[in-house]
């Protein structure tokens, strides 16, 4: 697996039965083979502050660092909290988007995905963290995917039509990265 491109997911709950959880797995289930996969637990990231960061990253923040510095594509998976990005996710971007202009996403793919009970599929959660990581890495994939209408995981994961959404954009996702990639290289 040392030859196969590395990717980060982050889920923006903490919540044990939570469907963005349990969409985070089934996209590390779709993806495992083609990618080495990291899904770091959030809860242990301290709040931001730049006297904690100035006397160095806490051990959390830097593991995640280092996993999303070694990662091509990191895949967000979030809730949507009163209207927007849930605080436990922002905080970890925040950490993220550190040093100043020399952030940790800079240079990654980055995927974002909300999966809700709601009919608009995390819609606010999706255009903030658009606008925020659209300033981290040039390499946003503008086209986020949401998934309305789901309050209920069936023997522990999401419905068959939401994994099935999942996977095409996953797809659509997967060839984005790769045209970044190889243009790069030339």
């Amino acid at each position: 697996m040392a030859d196969t491109p590395r990717c980060t997911i982050l889920v923006g709950s903490l919540r044990r039965d939570s469907i963005n959880k349990a969409a985070a797995d089934c996209a590390g289930e779709y993806l495992a083979g083609r990618f080495t996969l990291y899904q770091p637990d959030l809860s242990g990231i301290p709040p931001f502050n730049q006297d904690v960061e100035d006397a160095g990253d806490p051990p959390a923040v830097a593991d995640l660092k280092a996993a999303v510095s070694g990662s091509e594509l990191v895949l967000i998976f979030s809730p949507e909290y009163n209207y927007g990005i849930p605080g436990l996710l922002k905080n970890t971007i925040d950490w993220l988007s550190r040093p100043f202009r020399a952030g940790t996403l800079m240079g990654k793919v980055v995927g974002i995905t909300s999966v809700t009970p709601g009919s608009r599929g995390g819609e606010n959660s999706r255009e903030q963290l658009l606008q925020t990581c659209g300033v981290l890495t040039e390499r946003l994939y503008r086209v986020t995917l949401g998934i309305p209408n789901v309050s209920e995981l069936e023997n522990g994961t999401i419905p068959e039509s939401s994994r099935s959404a999942l996977h095409h954009w996953l797809e659509e996702l997967v060839l984005f990265s790769q045209k970044v990639t190889d243009a790069d290289d030339f």
